[in-house]
């Protein structure tokens, strides 16, 4: 059997078994799982998901977590298991992110010849690889705008989505690991890329490594979502939201300083705003709305 390169797959896993052995499985087809290191954080799963993978893929390393690593803190176990094994590239990947054939080699290659760069899949809803979903973001005033990177093309962004991320072994000694006691779930992606990027590392996306990952329902659009806005309110009190009030605020002083207090409350009481709307206006004149508001903008640009 061949050496296996110094890059390390690092997959966080939890209690998601037939889509971690789906990622495992492309993984596979694509004989990622002999070229390269594959390490899932398996965050204390109930549902047999390390025990599946130790039947199926005895080559994969298993690492265990009690169920309170969440992201960031499955994210830095695997950083911390692959530098010490000698790494020289780490790969963060979703297991809900399905890489292309083809992508990952194209990532692993750009951060090799570019030392001081870290690289973005650009990720698509589908296979039809139409509708764009996740990978670079651009820091604007006081907010972050996604972006897509088309085929061909590669560009650069303030800070990345972490479903499929190519970081080089440098990036540890510069910055130390993602901070999973500010950020445990939620936002410690962009605030770690971000923070490399201000440490001198050029982040990219580039459009020819891609992959599949459909949009995350939590994430959609407060006004047009079919989510009742209780279940939102609800959710505002789970790791797993994008405005957990504590990592909210850590990432609005990170990403903002000293303005950090008016995204912050911005976006509760945008919140509150829609939550009205949604009490006065059926969902199907919200969604109409949203589409004639897409359809102004696309004609202005």
């Amino acid at each position: 059997m061949a050496q296996k390169e110094p890059v390390y797959i690092l997959i966080p896993a939890h209690n998601r078994k037939q889509i971690t052995l789906k990622c495992l499985a492309t993984l596979g087809q694509a004989d990622y799982l002999e070229r390269y290191h594959v390490v899932v954080v398996d965050d204390g799963s109930t549902d047999g998901t390390a025990e599946a993978i130790h039947t199926l893929y005895a080559d994969a390393t298993v690492l265990k977590g009690d169920g309170n690593l969440w992201w960031t803190g499955a994210i830095k176990k695997g950083m911390e298991y692959a530098y010490e094994q000698g790494a020289e590239f780490f790969i963060w990947l979703n297991d809900d992110t399905l890489p292309a054939l083809g992508c990952l080699p194209i990532m692993v290659a750009q951060c090799v010849q570019y030392p001081n760069t870290i690289v973005a899949a650009q990720c698509y809803e589908a296979s039809d690889f139409e509708t764009p979903t996740y990978g670079g973001q651009i820091k604007e005033f006081l907010s972050l705008r996604l972006f897509y990177t088309p085929l061909n093309q590669t560009i650069a962004c303030d800070c990345m989505s972490g479903n499929l991320v190519c970081l080089p072994r440098s990036v540890i000694e510069k910055i130390g690991y993602p901070p999973n006691d500010k950020l445990p779930h939620c936002w410690a992606d962009v605030v770690y890329t971000w923070e490399a990027r201000k440490a001198g590392y050029k982040l990219e996306v580039l459009g020819n490594a891609t992959a599949i990952c459909a949009f995350n329902p939590l994430e959609e659009g407060w006004a047009s979502s079919s989510m009742p806005m209780a279940k939102r309110w609800k959710l505002l009190l789970s790791l797993k939201s994008n405005l957990y009030p504590s990592a909210y605020w850590n990432y609005c002083k990170n990403f903002y300083g000293s303005l950090a207090l008016v995204p912050f409350i911005q976006v509760y009481l945008r919140l509150i705003l829609f939550t009205i709307v949604r009490w006065l206006l059926p969902l199907r004149v919200l969604k109409q709305m949203k589409e004639w508001k897409e359809r102004i903008l696309s004609f202005n640009a």
